[in-house]
């Protein structure tokens, strides 16, 4: 069973909204444009290995992707959390192109690909830690009781997979995604006794989707952009460019004559994305370049987004 579903994570939301509404020019241009690209490679990995997960009985698996956790005034983040009632087994996911070589002395992941050497932090260790966080959480909320698992999955089968270790336990929590099923199979077998019954498996569900935390972090301040540099306006579907007006009901591109009835939903997504949680009719108006008032209450009510206040201090919320 699919509890907390697989979505492209906000902050690869929030990037792809920046790219859009500053100039290609800006200084950080290319830095967001290959953070964009690594964040993107980790969400098709993560995608890759939902497919073999989605084979898991429904009945038996409660699978979480995303899981982002208190600990302490702290938060720790889980690609996948898959309980049974025998235990929890934790995924991290890896898109990794190239050869690898885990190198067990100094616990480092070396990636070999187009005659450059990388290294990067060992997932092993990586997993390690979110294995001793999500016990210390576990055992907090009284379900000290389930152990917990983890495997390293690379989503990629063309990756090619080395290690210098001579401990064959540590080799086994790493693994292909299209061996990740049989894996956990084989581990679930050591675990032959159930923790945690039914019921107790909902209370535990419904407890991690309540304590889960999204990240929510401030863009413009990762990347020192200045509200100044974000350009507004409602963006025509069809040659990109900003600037499009009200017209007939419709907004008019007056570069390529497009007419589009909703592009302003994506302004709005973009406005939360980028400015602010909350908009107000007048924020609405200044970042459209819309100047009816009426026009932009009518428009505001159509999308059906969460609201408070009224009349004049009313203010509309992400959905």
């Amino acid at each position: 069973m699919i509890v907390k579903e697989l979505s492209k994570p906000s902050s690869i939301l929030k990037l792809e909204a920046l790219m859009r509404r500053i100039s290609a020019d800006h200084a950080k241009y290319t830095e967001m444009k290959e953070d964009l690209r690594k964040r993107q490679a980790g969400y098709n990995g993560e995608r890759a290995i939902s497919y073999y997960l989605d084979f898991l009985s429904v009945k038996d698996y409660f699978v979480f992707h995303d899981l982002r956790l208190p600990s302490g005034p702290r938060y720790f983040q889980i690609d996948y959390l898959v309980l049974t009632r025998r235990l929890a087994f934790i995924l991290e996911c890896k898109n990794f192109y190239g050869t690898l070589l885990l190198e067990d002395s100094f616990n480092q992941l070396i990636r070999t690909a187009n005659d450059k050497e990388e290294g990067f932090q060992n997932p092993l260790v990586q997993a390690r830690w979110h294995q001793q966080q999500l016990s210390t959480f576990l055992s907090n909320h009284g379900y000290s009781q389930i152990p917990i698992d983890y495997l390293v999955a690379f989503s990629s089968p063309s990756t090619i997979l080395k290690s210098n270790s001579r401990n064959p336990s540590i080799l086994k929590k790493i693994v292909h995604g299209y061996y990740l099923l049989e894996r956990l199979n084989e581990i679930e077998r050591v675990y032959k006794d159930d923790v945690i019954d039914r019921k107790g498996m909902r209370k535990l569900c419904k407890l991690l989707l309540k304590s889960h935390v999204p990240g929510d972090q401030d863009i413009l301040l990762k990347y020192g952009v200045a509200k100044s540099e974000v350009i507004t306006g409602v963006q025509c579907p069809n040659c990109l460019s900003f600037g499009m007006v009200r017209l007939r009901r419709k907004w008019f591109c007056e570069k390529c004559e497009c007419f589009d009835r909703d592009s302003h939903i994506d302004a709005v997504k973009d406005y939360f994305l980028l400015l602010n949680s909350t908009m107000s009719n007048k924020q609405f108006r200044e970042f459209t370049h819309l100047s009816s008032v009426d026009m932009a209450s009518k428009l505001l009510m159509r999308m059906n987004l969460p609201s408070s206040g009224a009349n004049k201090g009313r203010v509309y919320h992400p959905q």
